[in-house]
């Protein structure tokens, strides 16, 4: 679920052979989502894994990954001495480009999208316009929502009624904006006040968090993608946790790299 650069790194710390990822999910065309996906792509061919992968995201997905595709035709030319049956790069990867509203089988997996407003809309108004999504992830009674990035969204409340887990990304924004101001002493009141609007709307305050996860009735809230001010989490957790407090009295935790947990499917 998106791709951010260092993925194969930290795949490989958790023991994940990349042969075992059949597919790939892009919430959103930004770098710090998408940038080790050409990793991901081009590792898997290079060790000519079986199968093939495949990418769901939003519109431009596809031209995203034929220009990962077209990167490797160098390498392709020269191949790897593997024998007759190296397969060209665009023969390991296809791409499903889904859009608010869309749901979506893998096997036994139910995926149910929505259009969230990390960009200038609450929603696309065109399918083939630029589109920041969220999804469901549905597997028999575990139900994960993951917001990707997002400000406040009705549609990703929706989406995320009576999940057991709630992935969200947060940020600290009175925290990073005074951060901001001290390193940025030179930058221009107007400047800072459009920041501040634009992170405000485009992501998600943890009281915001609260208030969708008390709305949708979600079993646990897992936080992540932490916008906050260069140091340690610490030093924003008490907020954070204070915030979604205020409207919010289930299990939240700050997830650290690398670390797993268990959805709670317990019946109420």
């Amino acid at each position: 679920m998106d791709t951010g650069d260092g993925t194969v790194n930290q795949l490989a710390k958790v023991g994940v052979n990349l042969g075992s990822i059949a597919a790939v999910f892009i919430s959103h065309h930004h770098n710090d989502h998408t940038g080790g996906l050409a990793a991901v792509i081009g590792l898997r061919w290079m060790n000519q894994f079986p199968g093939v992968l495949t990418v769901y995201g939003p519109p431009g997905t596809r031209e995203m990954v034929d220009g990962i595709v077209a990167s490797l035709q160098p390498q392709a030319r020269v191949g790897f001495g593997l024998g007759a049956h190296d397969r060209p790069p665009e023969t390991s990867v296809r791409v499903v480009e889904l859009q608010g509203g869309a749901t979506e089988m893998v096997d036994d997996l139910r995926v149910d999208v929505a259009a969230n407003s990390h960009f200038d809309h609450p929603g696309p108004k065109s399918a083939t316009e630029p589109q920041s999504l969220s999804y469901r992830f549905q597997l028999g009674p575990r139900g994960i929502t993951y917001t990707g990035d997002t400000g406040p969204s009705e549609a990703v409340l929706m989406l995320a009624k009576g999940s057991n887990m709630l992935v969200s990304e947060v940020i600290d924004l009175d925290r990073l904006m005074a951060s901001i101001r001290l390193m940025r002493k030179d930058a221009p009141a107007e400047l800072l006040g459009n920041m501040e609007r634009h992170l405000s709307s485009h992501h998600l305050q943890a009281d915001t968090i609260g208030k969708i996860a008390a709305a949708a009735s979600v079993r646990q809230v897992v936080l992540t993608h932490f916008a906050i001010p260069p140091g340690p989490l610490a030093a924003s957790e008490q907020d954070l946790r204070a915030g979604i407090a205020r409207h919010y009295t289930g299990q939240v935790s700050l997830a650290h790299d690398l670390e797993s947990f268990e959805v709670n499917c317990s019946v109420r």
